[in-house]
């Protein structure tokens, strides 16, 4: 199941795409350009990175439910 999630910060609102299948998610794209972020932000579901060493995504979480990322990369490498 794919599902888009938001996190504002300062002024943007990020919004995370990932695939999610039982407890693991890969994500697709991470970015504050995408338009549904910012025109959805009230309706998607709170989402965010979870950083590890480097800034390599290692997890995700959505409305307090924490998924593990099979697809881990540096935070600014999802498009």
């Amino acid at each position: 199941m794919q599902i888009k999630a938001i996190e504002r910060l300062i002024n943007s609102v990020w919004t995370v795409t990932a695939d999610i299948s039982g407890n693991t998610a890969t994500i697709v794209a991470y970015s504050r350009d995408d338009d549904d972020g910012y025109r959805l932000e009230h309706s998607l579901p709170q989402g965010r990175l979870i950083e590890g060493e480097g800034r390599i995504v290692e997890g995700l979480e959505i409305d307090g439910e924490t998924y593990t990322v099979n697809n881990p990369q540096h935070v600014f490498s999802y498009r």
